[in-house]
């Protein structure tokens, strides 16, 4: 899920409001008088011609609207699955958590975990990854990873490795790296690193 939820998302937002406005000036435009000689027959077309138009834009306004409205509330309920934390750090100890949980509602004890660096990934977002290492039967992985997908929190795998344990039990070992999504303004060392980068020559 966390792949939905990128920069394009909020690019898509200032694109359609910007369609809004530019809408709005245009009928502005099509419907003030125009300054000139006397109207002629063609100059009276050309009016009836831009009085159709701007009928026709204005019909199609609300659905510009309607189609803002339901990509804000799309993002918004994205967003709802945004880690909490404040800092990069606490966002750490939050995935710990997370997928702490996602384990043991598994029946699955996390053996270990390793912190991953947390990256910048688009403008708005910061991927905060997290490496665990575990052993459960194939069933068991196949729920968990089904429950990474559709949890209400924005997860996202970045790397799995599989090898067999034991073939009479069926179990296998798992190497797993799932990351999470915090707003990218709760990295400002890392904002600002990328903004250096992209000012340096």
């Amino acid at each position: 899920m966390a792949g939905q939820l990128k920069s394009r998302d909020r690019r898509a937002l200032l694109l359609l409001g910007g369609a809004l406005a530019i809408a709005a000036v245009f009928q502005l435009d099509w419907f003030a008088p125009a300054a000139g000689p006397a109207a002629s027959g063609s100059s009276i077309e050309a009016a009836e011609q831009r009085l159709l138009l701007a009928q026709v834009k204005a019909r199609q306004l609300p659905l510009a609207e309607a189609e803002l409205d339901a990509v804000k509330r799309q993002l918004d309920v994205l967003e709802q699955g945004l880690l909490k934390s404040e800092t990069a750090s606490l966002a750490q100890a939050e995935m710990q958590q997370l997928v702490g949980d996602l384990l043991s509602a598994e029946g699955i004890s996390m053996e270990s975990s390793q912190f991953g660096a947390v990256q910048l990934d688009g403008e708005d977002y910061a991927q905060v990854p997290l490496n665990v290492n575990f052993q459960c039967g194939i069933e068991q992985l196949v729920n968990l990873m089904a429950a990474v997908a559709n949890g209400p929190q924005l997860l996202a795998t970045r790397r799995i490795r599989v090898t067999p344990e034991n073939l009479a039990t069926k179990s296998v070992r798992v190497q797993l790296t799932v990351a999470g999504l915090l707003p990218a303004e709760r990295t400002p060392e890392l904002k600002r690193k990328a903004s250096g980068a992209g000012a340096a020559p």
